[in-house]
């Protein structure tokens, strides 16, 4: 969060995910992201020209696949430090034991780790004034949050559904509690089959899944719905009678980033 005396000028002292305050000296001009979501929110905010590396899993849009690579899950530390960049965009949890490695090279690195589609607005709005793009981050915020407020309302009016978000079909994998998909699921006004699964993306009873009747399946592959629709036991429940097994690319409801919004009005038109 940004000192309220701070925000227009450099240098800006900003507070990260981890607590800790981060001096952003000027303007960034060489942005290392170590994470796909940062990626995303980055070229989302124009910022394409200033992203000097990324990592293998950035795939999104196609020209951040053209950018050099600084690893994987793993990154690199002396190749982040060979592109020079006045700032690197880590993940809190997924790089926390890379970002004490990068910044003992005296490379300054904000974090973030939102766990709430608002902990993404806010940190897209965050981004957006430590990088010289506030007008462009607020009205990418403000979009965001006219598509979470317009399917809240929409949704509400229609009929509940049970719904149930397949990783894996076979054996069974989907998202739990303290996901993207499970707030999602809340705000399209139906319930998460697996509510009492533990956080995250989990293993869960194939058994309690079919005595709970899903109405609509959610999955990332197609090759899922032949394996519900021939499968004896899952033929028996409403979404595979009904034909509501659906597919929706798993990064538009699983990436901390702005193509949220989209995922969350493919999810609401998927329970009609």
């Amino acid at each position: 969060m940004l000192a309220p005396s701070c925000q227009a000028a450099y240098p800006m002292r900003v507070k990260d995910a981890r607590g800790k305050t981060i001096v952003i000296k000027a303007k960034p001009v060489r942005i290392v992201s170590l994470a796909p979501s940062n990626t995303e929110i980055l070229f989302a905010l124009g910022l394409d020209s200033r992203v000097v590396g990324v990592t293998k899993y950035c795939d999104y849009p196609a020209a951040a696949k053209k950018k050099p690579k600084i690893g994987d899950m793993t990154v690199s530390v002396e190749s982040v430090a060979a592109l020079k960049p006045d700032l690197v965009l880590a993940h809190a949890f997924l790089n926390d034991t890379d970002i004490p490695r990068l910044e003992k090279l005296g490379l300054t690195v904000f974090a973030i780790d939102p766990k709430s589609i608002d902990q993404v607005i806010r940190d897209i709005r965050t981004i957006g004034k430590i990088t010289a793009r506030p007008r462009t981050a607020d009205s990418l915020a403000k979009k965001m949050e006219a598509v979470v407020a317009s399917v809240k309302t929409a949704r509400a009016k229609k009929p509940f559904r049970k719904v149930l978000v397949v990783v894996q079909a076979n054996p069974l994998w989907v998202a739990g509690p303290k996901t993207f998909v499970d707030e999602m699921i809340s705000i399209v006004h139906a319930k998460n089959v697996a509510y009492d699964a533990r956080p995250g993306f989990v293993t869960f009873s194939r058994e309690l899944a079919i005595s709970r009747n899903p109405d609509v399946i959610i999955t990332g592959v197609f090759s899922d719905i032949a394996y519900f629709t021939k499968s004896p036991e899952w033929r028996t429940i409403n979404a595979v009678k009904k034909n509501r097994v659906r597919v929706i690319d798993s990064d538009l409801i699983v990436r901390a980033g702005p193509r949220l919004a989209e995922g969350l009005k493919k999810l609401a038109k998927m329970l009609d």
